[in-house]
């Protein structure tokens, strides 16, 4: 399975938990957008269900799952929304997560036993695999997001990738809350809701180390170009958040790498389609079986934004399954 190094570092902070809000400041990209970027971006999204939205309501007979788009990220912006939520969360029967505080902390000790999975065990490091003035480049980016260059030498390519997804604005923030995510768990253990995990990450982490070392290290090659915009994606990212338009910003980075892309185009789009396919599309697949065979009739589904719109998105799936849906106060 290949990975658009690039497109991750845009699409994980939607997708996994950095550490908190900070005072993030950049450009809002959608500004910068021309009349034809957004001809194609609308065109990109003109037939996609649920396009807009982070809160709906699935009813089917006496069953009520209440679907929560959540952004990993903290920000001042997300007290009204968890206060607005509470009520929903305490009449909820379980609480179904990505993963819950306790499947995550079985994560990272099955991690430790494999580091194999997200370190260069064996053989030469990234120093001794990449040309000078690429390294150089590289872990001047790593020390910027608090990586030494020795520890970033040994990452494999995606694990590097993904730990410089956070802007170095978010570094070091000491704030206590994080993610809605993180707050709908904190909800749920003050009121006694069973939590569940969606999924066990480990097979997409084994997914990720599918290419080999060399074909990972070429395409972390030609991405290096389209690196270091964190700051700036964060700020289009939140502030799609909480207009609740995070699939136009998809569509925007979609526009985006291919435009930038140092890729062929006819391998920016498969590398596209397979990182949508990995990261989103099997995903939710999997977690509609598991939503149906929970039980209780009043649920509580919060997972990334990103996994509910579209026509393989979670929103669209229940709706497949005999669900009706209404768009919910967020």
């Amino acid at each position: 399975m290949r990975l658009i190094f690039s497109v991750l570092i845009l699409l994980l902070p939607a997708l996994i938990p950095a550490w908190a809000q900070a005072a993030c400041t950049g450009t809002d990209l959608r500004t910068t957008t021309t009349p034809q970027d957004r001809s194609w971006i609308d065109a990109r999204i003109a037939d996609a269900p649920f396009a807009e939205g982070n809160h709906w309501i699935a009813q089917r007979g006496d069953r009520r799952i209440h679907v929560i788009g959540t952004m990993h990220l903290n920000d001042p912006r997300l007290d009204a929304i968890t206060a607005r939520l509470e009520p929903v969360l305490a009449a909820a029967d379980t609480l179904l997560l990505e993963i819950t505080p306790e499947d995550e902390a079985e994560l990272q000790s099955r991690l430790g036993k494999t580091p194999e999975l997200i370190f260069i065990t064996q053989g030469p490091s990234l120093i001794d695999r990449l040309p000078a003035e690429d390294w150089a480049t590289l872990s001047g980016m790593a020390q910027k997001h608090g990586i030494p260059g020795w520890m970033a030498a040994k990452m494999r390519p995606w694990f590097l990738a993904m730990s410089m997804s956070v802007p170095p604005c978010l570094r070091g923030s000491k704030a206590s809350k994080l993610g809605l995510d993180k707050r709908l768990q904190q909800q749920a253990n003050t009121a006694n809701i069973p939590m569940l995990s969606l999924e066990d990450p480990m097979p997409l982490l084994q997914a990720f180390n599918e290419d080999s070392l060399d074909e990972q290290l070429r395409q972390m090659q030609l991405s290096l170009s389209l690196m270091g915009q964190g700051a700036d994606e964060f700020v289009t990212l939140t502030h799609s958040y909480f207009e609740q338009t995070t699939w136009r910003y998809l569509a925007m980075v979609e526009r985006r790498f291919y435009q930038n892309s140092a890729y062929e185009e006819d391998e920016a789009r498969q590398l596209w389609d397979e990182t949508m396919d990995l990261m989103l599309v099997r995903r939710n697949a999997a977690w509609i079986p598991v939503i149906e065979a929970t039980e209780g009739n009043n649920l509580v589904v919060a997972v990334g934004t990103l996994h509910l719109p579209g026509k393989t998105g979670v929103l669209n799936l229940l709706k497949q399954q005999g669900y009706s849906l209404t768009r919910a106060t967020f």
